[in-house]
């Protein structure tokens, strides 16, 4: 009856069944049920006009209720737009893209009205999208206007009279939204906050313990049933986790299960496993102390039907998007038999419980392409992009444009925050960005970017041919010393470029030569078509698993990672953990500083005896 349909629903299957007239074991095996997955459920709807409303935002250009389908929403825009209406661009796509969070987001740059649904139109004057009726802009202006095409669809209007205008009424949307109503809105410049570095909305706080219960609602900590599924607890940081010879983090985990009458605590478990990673089983129940322990603390202490433990989690598990997984193992106890066992049993962990990142320092060694998959670092580390810049060629097409908004998407639903200071830059003016970290987006021939920065690097750029240094002096001296050379990846990557094929994408990251200690990651291809495959690569389960290094290749549908340079790092370690980053991967070092040590206590030591032997044989000689 669609009386009970609400925005959410779901339909609940429960299976009763018994084997046997009398005494049926409710967890043996003989008793079970499959729904099919080709099982169907039609429905007949009729689509209603849409209400024009600000407020509504993000509905309908984004529905909160597909829960599994990718955002697909338009930008209708100029190529040859100006810096300024890119970032607007970029600003309202991030925005959106941080609504469909995990489930993805794309946004084809079209210069057109799409024939049926929803869009949003980006426009410097009342002119700039022929074929639609825009309203007249006094000043930075949001508003809804019906698709021409489309009677059920609507257009988002991001307008001014100037591209600053443009960008403030972006920015508006994206940090003042809920000021906004009616079908059309003038709005003013924003103050926008000025965000800290790590402080995104989506990732846990590294200062002090966090508990579960700031970012998961106590009723997703319960449990239901004897054996049921795992408690998943995501959580988000940065992957620059350093930690004194590896240490774990802390994790205080508190909890509750059925007493012992009910429950056989002796072979009943809490299981713990990190990114799916199983860790360890904790126990229902704690041992009590023995006397007089037992006692004094019985005395002294409230009793708690919770059960604590604390365990470590280790710091190289820990990557930009992880999942804490408890599950209860829980078994009845055995009462004999035609004995009724309890049916509904529960369990829960208490919010209260924490994880504690605070130990940790921020420091980490690039390029890394697994930290910029993963979590978007090292630019995600200002939730705002306030450290970050978009490089772009001088005429972007279409397609380039989109593979940049839908990188920036990715980015920004990481962090969970849109991105209101990001800057635009084109090839002429990369000094004006040599402070920040560059993303540089943009097929080979029509990047020239690619081949200023990359002018140092054993990766080379001229025109649209990609050449590798085959040469490695520093990594061949390093061989002989136990190091690794990175000749034989070289070769491999010559080879590869060398294939003739389709389309070839490619990720690269090193370090800035604008500026030291500044990252720069390059998405780009050998058309703009392999450049999109290569960002379509990032969202792939199968395949973000082997972007690693400083090189990635998209060849043939398959990814292939090599380390090609020199790396660098980023953040700061006290002095005293220096020497284990140093020599934690350079047995020469340690090779070297064990004879250094050696003639340093030798050399004095056989100073030492000589000069006793020789006051000896003097001592003789006068005798």
């Amino acid at each position: 009856n669609p009386v009970f349909f609400a925005d959410n629903n779901r339909l609940n299957f429960r299976f009763s069944g018994r084997y046997a007239l009398e005494c049926n074991d409710p967890l043996s095996g003989l008793l079970w049920s499959t729904i099919s997955d080709t099982s169907t459920l039609a429905l007949t709807m009729e689509r209603l006009p849409l209400t024009r409303d600000l407020a509504r935002l993000p509905e309908p250009f984004f529905d909160p209720r597909l829960l599994r389908e990718p955002l697909n929403l338009p930008i209708i825009m100029s190529e040859a737009a100006a810096n300024d209406t890119v970032r607007a661009a970029v600003i309202a796509s991030t925005w959106f893209a941080v609504q469909a969070d995990y489930r993805g987001a794309s946004f084809p740059v079209q210069a057109s009205v799409p024939d049926r649904g929803n869009a949003v139109v980006i426009a410097v004057g009342p002119d700039s999208v022929p074929g639609v009726t825009l309203p007249r802009f006094e000043g930075a202006t949001l508003a809804l206007v019906q698709n021409p095409n489309d009677p059920f669809g609507l257009l988002l209007v991001i307008g001014g009279r100037s591209p600053a205008e443009v960008v403030t009424a972006a920015t508006a949307m994206a940090i003042g939204r809920e000021a906004l109503s009616g079908e059309m809105a003038v709005v003013q410049q924003q103050q926008v906050p000025q965000r800290a570095a790590y402080d995104a909305p989506r990732w846990v706080r590294t200062d002090r313990a966090v508990r579960l219960g700031e970012f998961m609602d106590p009723s997703e900590l319960q449990a239901f049933g004897y054996v049921p599924g795992p408690i998943s607890i995501p959580f988000r940081t940065a992957p620059d986790l350093y930690t004194w010879r590896n240490r774990p983090l802390n994790a205080d985990i508190r909890f509750r299960a059925p007493p012992g009458p009910i429950m056989d605590v002796r072979v009943s478990r809490l299981d713990v496993a990190v990114n799916d990673v199983y860790l360890r089983s904790l126990p229902l129940r704690a041992e009590a102390p023995g006397w007089p322990w037992g006692w004094v603390q019985r005395q002294v202490m409230a009793e708690s039907d919770w059960t604590q433990s604390q365990f470590g989690l280790p710091p190289w598990m820990i990557f930009g998007q992880n999942e804490l997984q408890l599950r209860f193992d829980m078994r009845p106890l055995h009462r004999g038999e035609c004995v009724a066992v309890p049916g509904d049993v529960r369990a829960s962990i208490d919010p209260d419980s924490t994880i504690d990142l605070s130990t940790a320092h921020r420091f980490a060694t690039l390029p890394n392409l697994a930290h910029f998959v993963g979590a978007g670092f090292p630019f995600t580390r200002h939730a705002d992009f306030s450290r970050s810049a978009l490089v772009l060629s001088e005429r972007p097409n279409a397609q380039e444009l989109s593979t940049a908004l839908g990188l920036m998407g990715r980015l920004s639903a990481i962090v969970g925050y849109p991105a209101v200071s990001l800057a635009i830059a084109r090839p002429g003016n990369l000094d004006s960005v040599a402070d920040r970290d560059l993303l540089v987006v943009g097929a080979l021939g029509r990047q020239p970017a690619l081949q200023q920065l990359l002018r140092d690097g054993p990766v080379t750029v001229e025109g649209n041919r990609v050449s590798v240094s085959l040469s490695d002096p520093i990594g061949d001296f390093r061989a002989i010393f136990g190091g690794s050379s990175s000749r034989p990846e070289r070769e491999r990557v010559a080879a590869q470029l060398n294939a003739p094929g389709e389309a070839l994408g490619m990720l690269v990251g090193f370090e800035s030569p604008l500026r030291g200690g500044r990252s720069v990651v390059a998405l780009t291809g050998s058309t703009p078509a392999g450049v999109d495959a290569m960002l379509a690569s990032l969202r792939d389960p199968e395949q973000m698993p082997r972007i690693q290094g400083d090189v990635a290749l998209l060849s043939g549908g398959r990814v292939e990672a090599f380390r090609l340079g020199n790396t660098y790092t980023v953040g700061t370690l006290p002095f005293w953990l220096w020497p284990q980053h140093y020599l934690s991967d350079q047995p020469w070092a340690v090779l070297g500083l064990m004879v250094l040590a050696a003639i340093l206590l030798g050399a004095p030591l056989f100073w030492i005896l000589r000069r006793r032997a020789a006051l000896r044989l003097r001592a003789r000689t006068r005798q």
